[in-house]
């Protein structure tokens, strides 16, 4: 049987009644996270043009026109499913997603919301939006696994942009009830939507096209599914193909990961959920430097150089040696330099690090342009064999008066799977961060019918909440 079958008859016998319960709660909480993320990335962006782009490309499909199927955030009316699809998940992406480590890949932004579009037109509960999600995430992340994020990287391609289509196509599959052999073509015709083109990991300096990238791969995603309802098909060999899906993509691909342990171990609960809203391959070395000036009671001010040693794919992503500025030709969730600039001073204060780094305030001021051309982000080749199980860094800082102290971190981050949150403690996240972009009555509504997610026999109402203007 072909491997895309295999996934494919796993995706179609899966039912909510068979779901581990702690699976079911894990998802409960990794859908309430994105949704809050979906609401602050949506209405928070420092780059100015980029935040011109995120605004006008929801403005520009309202103005298309067409269907009025599902919501567009931040515009309060709606649009063609592809199309809120699209839309949606490009205002999502980045910022607080939750990241699968193992894969290096965004699966809540890019599955989420192209989820919530497709059950919102089909008006489905809250019982089919968490499984469509479950079955979305746990084979867009085998798929990852397959291909191994570092052999992607290596060839120009960003993993979450290739694989995001076959995630898309098996959630929004479910939602749609297409039976065994549609969920294969399916997922078939998925492979062939990504959106990863390798300009995107090269520049560092593109954030709106990064983003395109992932809403253009969910809407593909969509689109697969629904072509494949209407009869389209695909190939069988897709993946174990010599010229297929894995082989184009890594030079090293494993398709074992595919299917090893599939309905035993469920690799959403292998997300890690994102503490700063920053990239995730930056949060190790954030919380490293904050332990570090702590730990030795060093102040910004007193700091001569910083060096971060990093995983070389990661060095690909955030090392840009390009400042952030509020023109949008870098952006601040992508600059590993200008995010330790920041903590440096945040730190001294001794307050909580928060989105306050994406202000233009921020981004201008003269204390963290300084501090930026003082620090180096290093490529480590022995942290390359711990990546990308693991993100390990190693932060060092010289003094003013010659002094130098180095900060080791492990690659596990609070927020990980080996260093988690608490449930509470990702609730009063959700609230700290939505209502201060959200009026509290809203917020509080949204965190209402999450909470209670699987009673809700239509989410319309609550994506239409998330929406709103």
């Amino acid at each position: 049987m072909a491997i895309r079958d295999q996934l494919a008859d796993y995706v179609y016998g899966l039912r909510f009644e068979d779901l581990p319960r702690d699976v079911v709660e894990f998802t409960k909480l990794f859908i309430r996270d994105q949704i809050g993320s979906t609401a602050v990335a949506a209405r928070i962006d420092p780059d100015r043009r980029v935040q011109v782009d995120v605004i006008g490309l929801p403005q520009f499909f309202k103005e298309m026109g067409g269907k009025k199927e599902s919501s567009l955030v931040t515009q309060g009316c709606k649009a063609p499913c592809l199309n809120a699809a699209f839309s949606n998940t490009v205002l999502s992406f980045g910022s607080f997603d939750s990241t699968h480590h193992a894969s290096s890949l965004h699966l809540s932004s890019c599955v989420i919301p192209a989820t919530l579009a497709v059950a919102e037109w089909k008006h489905a509960g809250g019982k089919d939006l968490t499984l469509a999600t479950i079955a979305g995430c746990e084979i867009m992340a085998r798929v990852g696994l397959a291909l191994g994020a570092s052999h992607a990287y290596a060839r120009g391609f960003h993993p979450t942009a290739i694989c995001t289509p076959i995630g898309c196509a098996v959630a929004a599959g479910k939602l749609l009830g297409l039976g065994r052999d549609a969920m294969a073509e399916a997922i078939s015709i998925a492979a062939v939507q990504g959106a990863g083109a390798p300009p995107v990991v090269q520049s560092g300096r593109s954030p709106f096209t990064h983003r395109i990238t992932s809403g253009r791969a969910a809407q593909g995603g969509v689109l697969a599914a629904l072509l494949a309802q209407m009869g389209v098909v695909g190939i069988s060999a897709v993946f174990e193909g010599p010229r297929g899906f894995l082989a184009a993509h890594s030079g090293n691909p494993d398709p074992t990961k595919l299917t090893e342990n599939l309905g035993r171990v469920y690799e959403i609960e292998h997300t890690t959920c994102s503490r700063f809203g920053v990239g995730g391959p930056m949060v190790p070395s954030i919380e490293a430097l904050l332990e570090l000036l702590k730990k030795h009671q060093v102040r910004a001010g007193d700091i001569e150089r910083i060096t971060c040693r990093m995983p070389t794919a990661q060095v690909a992503l955030v090392g840009s040696p390009a400042y952030p500025s509020v023109d949008g030709s870098g952006s601040t969730n992508r600059s590993m330099r200008y995010i330790l600039a920041f903590a440096a001073y945040k730190g001294e204060a001794g307050t909580e690090f928060s989105l306050e780094f994406k202000t233009e305030a921020n981004v201008k001021d003269p204390r963290h342009i300084d501090l930026f051309n003082r620090i180096d982000v290093v490529a480590d080749p022995e942290m390359d064999k711990l990546y990308p199980a693991a993100w390990p860094c190693m932060v060092s800082v010289k003094t003013k008066d010659g002094r130098e102290f180095r900060q080791p971190h492990q690659g596990y981050a609070k927020g990980t799977p080996e260093n988690p949150f608490t449930p509470q403690e990702r609730e009063n996240r959700f609230s700290r961060v939505v209502a201060s972009v959200l009026p509290e009555r809203r917020c509080n509504r949204m965190l209402e019918i999450l909470r209670r997610l699987e009673e809700v026999d239509d989410v319309s109402g609550l994506a239409r909440l998330v929406a709103a203007r």
